[in-house]
């Protein structure tokens, strides 16, 4: 068993021909149909007379890619075979490929794992089959829980739940608050991706604009205009290229161009503090510089205020041909068992308390309880192998139920990718100093969250 898993993600991943017979057939036809200009694709009888199901997600990014390990175990279990289709590493890749299938009514996939910022989009689309029926919610953690509801109904459950936490390389001083983070050389994610949209809310949430852009409220524009605008500006001002005649930016200048991935790579060569998901805990133990021995020479808490309540959802195709075994693998990989593994095994911070050794009356972050992967597994660690120990797994666990204490979700919308198109488009001309004001963030931003068309 092989746990070393180096924290560079591939490149030019050829997902399509990992999948197996059928469900790759199935995929190939129907997305290039789906993209096809001016397509009204119709899935075709053969193309759903598979016998396998199809798991449709992000490039997975677990420790030794613990989520395709879990449909792995399914598999052997005398379950009907189910292939995970890894589609795109981006975000907003995967949005896009994921709706063009299940807009032409496609049958390729299954099961979905999409960003919780979906569901609103995809079930009011009616691309998601209702899984109130599904057992044992009460022990998700709310918040991730609501997530997955639209007008009341449950179209999707926590796969992984993901906070902003903020990384501290030893000797380096935590920041008292959110001001004294943004001035401290901290490595965020800035660049033109949905990491935007995030990093800019908690920035506006921490600044001013508490409440703001969360959930279905919807701001007017004169609260866009005197409580949103200014936050962001002031974030712009730490971000923005250098003045003429200087030679520096300010202390986010550098995250301008950083992703996940690249923040990662800026903290590992010296940045002493880093905003960045639970699933760079362990990423970062598999490099031989970030460790001492078995002793990790960082550390992880909560950010210092509100963060986006970020993770991905399980959910069943509208048009799954195998509806009632692809809900069977939705509450087995959102069971207990398998977010064990996943948060001890794969790094990713689990949907359901009892995965972190609480109940819902007994969740306090001194309450975590959690074991290390061969603990759990009872499997003896190969020569060279890296795995996170109980105590560093409790830091990671105690960190991630602190922040959820203080997290928030983003807009609860159909148009959300309107919306964080426009919200970052406008970020960003704040960064480059081209001029927009806050009428026009405000006229812009309002209509979006609508669906319309605007810019900055």
């Amino acid at each position: 068993m092989t746990r070393r898993r180096r924290w560079s993600m591939p490149h030019g991943r050829t997902a399509w021909l990992s999948a197996v017979g059928g469900a790759a057939a199935t995929l190939v036809c129907a997305q290039a149909l789906a993209f096809w200009p001016g397509s009204s694709y119709e899935a075709l009888p053969s193309h759903c007379d598979r016998s396998e199901l199809v798991v449709a997600g992000g490039t997975d990014v677990s420790l030794n890619s613990q989520r395709r390990q879990l449909i792995q175990k399914w598999n052997t279990g005398g379950n009907p075979h189910a292939t995970l289709v890894e589609i795109a590493e981006s975000t907003d890749s995967q949005h896009s490929q994921i709706k063009a299938m299940q807009e032409s009514r496609g049958c390729g996939y299954d099961v979905l794992i999409m960003d919780n910022t979906w569901t609103a989009e995809f079930a009011a689309g009616g691309y998601l089959r209702p899984l109130d029926d599904i057992g044992n919610r009460g022990d998700f953690f709310p918040a991730a829980l609501e997530t997955g509801k639209w007008h009341g109904k449950q179209y999707a459950v926590p796969f992984n739940v993901d906070v902003g936490l903020l990384y501290r390389r030893d000797g380096a001083q935590a920041p008292r608050d959110w001001p004294h983070l943004l001035g401290s050389g901290v490595a965020m994610q800035l660049d033109d991706y949905e990491g935007l949209t995030v990093n800019a809310l908690e920035a506006v949430w921490n600044d001013g604009g508490g409440g703001l852009l969360t959930g279905e409220g919807r701001p007017d524009e004169k609260t866009l205009r005197t409580s949103v605008f200014p936050a962001l500006r002031r974030m712009a001002a730490r971000a923005s290229d250098p003045e003429p005649g200087t030679r520096t930016g300010g202390p986010l200048t550098a995250s301008r161009s950083y992703d996940e991935q690249k923040s990662m790579e800026a903290f590992m060569a010296g940045a002493p503090l880093m905003r960045n998901w639970p699933y760079a805990f362990s990423t970062l133990a598999t490099e031989p510089g970030m460790r001492d021995g078995t002793r990790l020479r960082y550390a992880v808490a909560a950010l210092p205020g509100h963060t986006v309540l970020g993770g991905q959802n399980l959910a069943v195709s509208e048009y799954s041909p195998h509806p009632d075994t692809a809900l069977r693998l939705v509450e087995y990989l959102s069971g207990t068992e398998s977010q064990k593994l996943l948060f001890s095994c794969g790094g990713f911070a689990p949907g359901r308390y009892s995965a972190l050794g609480l109940r819902p009356g007994r969740h306090a972050a001194a309450d975590v309880q959690v074991r290390s992967c061969s603990a759990f597994t009872q499997e003896r660690l190969d020569p060279g192998d890296v795995e996170l120990d109980q105590a560093q797994l409790t830091e990671l666990g105690t960190a991630v139920v602190n922040a959820l204490d203080r997290a928030r979700p983003r807009p609860a919308t159909p148009h959300y990718s309107t919306f964080t198109g426009t919200f970052r488009g406008c970020v960003q001309k704040l960064f480059d100093r081209t001029g927009t004001d806050a009428e026009t963030f405000a006229r812009a931003v309002g209509r979006s969250l609508d669906g319309r068309t605007a810019s900055c």
